[in-house]
């Protein structure tokens, strides 16, 4: 009978097999399990190690900080990763659309009377100016004057543009609520200047080869304003006036901002810290580009002497002087004020807030080699054979023309004994350092290199022929450098690749855009590339060659003294060494030469700390120029939008950011320039998202809104694929070698540091464009019988 206890399955040998199979299959399941165990530990193990070792080259600080923005949280270190970068922007139009008010235009009874106002504003500044001690010659705040040079055009016209602002200030303080400035434009000018600067007319040649000396022309559409020189800057968000016409920023409290002293000691303290992978030879050629693309407009009293802010009891309407705090270390030498004079304002043809004049042109056209003006470049050409004036020492080396100006803030009476002057160039900063003045000499001897085989090619072509081809040629040579070789180094390949900065493998660029303004942006000048000021080191060698001993200078000591280029060998050294020495890390420190020697007295036997401060200097100018906060930047790229100071934890340098937090007392309130250069780079590159997105919006009009530019398909009489293809092979280097005093080998890339693949090499075997492909053919057309001469391109 069966009942519950009854087995299911009888004994049986079938019931041994089932048994044993389950018992296998169980044992199979458990092996599994403890592999998966082992290997999972194992995994964990590992793991462990990895993250161990790579936070040995990090400070706890630095790994436990994570970066914040709109869409993620994401973990980082030191830098930032290129590819967050990459997404934020890419919802951005590029360029990115300026937000500035738009002008009104009207014609208004009270406008001749606002006029009248603002002429008498103008003479109300010359009073204030007039008994104002002029700074003396040669101290460090006369050199810095001298660097920030106008000229008398630009003089000329911020004067108009003063008379504008005080009509503006009575119009708006008669008829309208001061607070909201509008921009009003006129449309009855009868004054000759303005009528020549507001509403000249140009007829372009659409078909003209060259380039005009002062960008006009280059925009057909825009003649007369789109990167033209003597215009204002590009205002990319409207300007942080305190009265919203002209008065610098203040805090948004409505206080006075912490001094920029105070910023500069505090936030940018001096911290060496090298970045091995580029040479100075980087900062020098951005030196040289920011020289070529802007120039800012200084004031000065009507018949262009300088003004002093620190060494008279009433100060000129026009001084802007940075006040030292009561513990600074320059107090012990009764040093309470740092010399500023507040820039030039440009003339807008409108009553609105005061812009700033770009007094060279916007384009990388070699301006800084030529001049802008027609009487500039006349005067530095030698009329024979399309070359450039040179001086020519007694070895037979060429040198720039010199300048005989005792009071230009470079020359001196014991060099002029010895017959050694300062130069002259195309831009009057030439002589500001050893190295500027070196790549202003090769330059200016690529000219003459260039122009001498074009002769030689094509011996028929005039004087004017050889001199606009190389020109054109040596224009195209300084693009090619800066988008193939600078730039890469700023903004980084993938950025590059991204907005199609790099140059063509081959053919020609169909990108230029008529539309899109190449003007300078008021930030970009002010600011943002004046990032390199960063990467400025205390020592820099003087180097023979790469095995010969090096001399070591102190940085300041190589400010207006160019004269070691009258001895020979002493270029040669002066281009090695900035090869072979490093640059400083692109971070919020700056090295004590620019911090507190800038344009002291180099031959002086005691050191002092007396010269000027480069970086108050450069927050100031900021102020100066009504650029928002630093916040309003990052949030016009946009990133993050930040309404405290935890809202930058992760985006800056922790200790940078501790810093901020103490001095100023409202997020809103940061320079851009002290909350940029604090940023984390982004990774692969060597600076922070907000100057990289300034930087980048600034090449992209440069290069897609010019109408010359060197690829450009439709430039008029533009080169040709075989021509094209030969300034592809344009090096720096090469430059350098063709130029210097007979160098014999260099590295390839001359901004980067020696690696496997940036080993020294023969300077023969440096790739160089061969001219020959500009050589013009004759054909002989028989018309009518008689033979005519027409040339054919190759």
């Amino acid at each position: 009978m069966s009942n519950e206890r009854t087995r299911l399955l009888q004994p049986s040998q079938n019931q041994y097999i089932l048994q044993s199979n389950v018992i296998k299959e169980r044992t199979r399941r458990v092996e599994q399990f403890q592999c998966c165990i082992c290997t999972s530990f194992i995994i964990i193990i590992i793991t462990a190690l990895v993250v161990a070792v790579s936070y040995i080259n990090l400070s706890p600080e630095e790994s436990n900080e994570t970066l914040s923005n709109d869409n993620s949280n994401i973990s980082t270190n030191n830098s930032i990763p290129s590819d967050l970068f990459l997404k934020l922007f890419e919802v951005l139009p590029w360029p990115i659309e300026d937000n500035s008010e738009p002008a009104k235009f009207i014609l208004h009874s009270d406008l001749n009377e606002s006029i009248s106002e603002g002429q008498k504003y103008l003479q109300e500044k010359d009073a204030s100016e007039e008994y104002n001690s002029p700074l003396k010659l040669n101290s460090p705040s006369f050199k810095h004057q001298k660097v920030m040079a106008t000229n008398e055009k630009a003089r000329n016209f911020s004067r108009k543009a003063y008379e504008f602002e005080g009509a503006t200030r009575y119009f708006y303080n008669t008829h309208y609520n001061p607070s909201s400035i509008n921009k009003i434009c006129f449309t009855n000018i009868t004054d000759p200047m303005l009528l020549d600067l507001c509403f000249v007319t140009i007829s372009c040649n659409i078909f003209h080869k060259y380039r005009s000396y002062n960008g006009s022309c280059n925009n057909l559409n825009h003649p007369t304003t789109f990167g033209v020189a003597y215009r204002p800057f590009r205002r990319s968000l409207p300007p942080d006036y305190a009265d919203g016409i002209s008065k610098p920023r203040r805090s948004k409290t409505g206080e006075s901002l912490p001094s920029a002293r105070t910023v500069s000691l505090e936030v940018h303290r001096p911290y060496y810290r090298d970045d091995s992978k580029f040479s100075v030879m980087l900062a020098v050629w951005g030196q040289f580009l920011d020289h070529d693309i802007t120039a800012t407009a200084l004031n000065q009293k009507k018949n262009g002497e300088s003004i002093s802010c620190c060494q008279n009891n009433t100060l000129p309407s026009e001084c802007f002087p940075v006040v030292l705090p009561k513990d600074d270390p320059y107090s012990k030498h009764n040093v309470s004020c740092m010399e500023f004079v507040r820039s030039a304002p440009a003339p807008t043809c409108c009553l609105g807030a005061r812009e700033q004049m770009n007094q060279a042109t916007a384009f990388i056209d070699g301006s800084v080699v030529y001049g802008i003006d027609d009487s500039a470049v006349y005067s530095l050409r030698s009329m024979k054979n399309g070359l450039l004036k040179m001086y020519i020492t007694k070895e037979n080396r060429s040198l720039l023309p010199v300048s005989e100006d005792m009071n230009d803030g470079c020359n001196r009476e014991e060099e002029k004994l010895k017959g050694r002057y300062c130069f002259l160039s195309g831009d009057s900063r030439a002589n500001e350092n050893l190295h500027l003045t070196s790549m202003h000499l090769i330059w200016a001897r690529q000219h003459n290199n260039l122009a001498s085989q074009l002769l030689i090619i094509n011996p028929h072509w005039s004087d004017e022929v050889i001199f606009q081809e190389s020109r054109r040629i040596l224009g195209a040579q300084m693009q090619h450098i800066t988008y193939n070789e600078f730039l890469p180094i700023l903004l980084g390949e993938n950025v590059m690749y991204k907005y199609q900065l790099s140059p063509e493998k081959y053919g020609y660029s169909y990108k230029y855009n008529p539309t899109m303004d190449p003007t300078i942006a008021n930030v970009f000048s002010t600011s943002a590339f004046r990032f390199a000021h960063s990467l400025i080191p205390t020592l820099v060698k003087l180097l023979e060659n790469k095995t010969s001993t090096p001399e070591y200078v102190r940085m300041h000591k190589m400010l207006f003294d160019p004269f070691k280029l009258y001895e020979d060998g002493e270029l040669n050294k002066a281009l090695k060494g900035a090869m072979y020495t490093n640059i400083e890390a692109s971070d919020p420190y700056f090295s004590n030469e620019v911090k507190s020697h800038l344009f002291e007295e180099a031959r002086s036997n005691t050191s002092h700390v007396c010269g000027l401060d480069l970086v108050s200097l450069n927050i100031q100018r900021g102020r100066d120029h009504a650029l928002p906060g630093y916040i309003f930047w990052r949030e016009h790229c946009g990133l993050m939008k930040t309404r405290s100071f935890d809202d930058l934890q992760g985006v800056m340098e922790s200790s940078a950011l501790q810093s901020i937090r103490a001095i100023y007392k409202n997020v809103e309130d940061i320079d851009v320039y002290t909350g940029a250069l604090s940023e984390k780079p982004i990774r692969g590159t060597i600076l922070g998202p907000t100057f990289t997105c300034l930087i980048l919006d600034q090449f992209i009009r440069l290069k897609f809104g010019d109408r010359y530019w060197y690829e450009n398909a439709k430039m008029p009489q533009g080169f040709s694929i075989n021509q094209l293809n030969e300034i592809r092979k344009t090096t720096l280097a090469g430059i350098i070698c063709d130029n210097a005093d007979n160098l014999t080998t260099i590295l390839p890339f001359v901004m980067k540091k020696t690696t496997k693949n940036n080993m020294e090499i023969a300077c023969n075997r440096v790739p160089k464009p061969n001219l020959l492909l500009w050589k013009e053919q004759f054909t002989q057309i028989n018309m009518y019988k008689q033979p005519i001469s027409n040339y054919v391109k190759n």
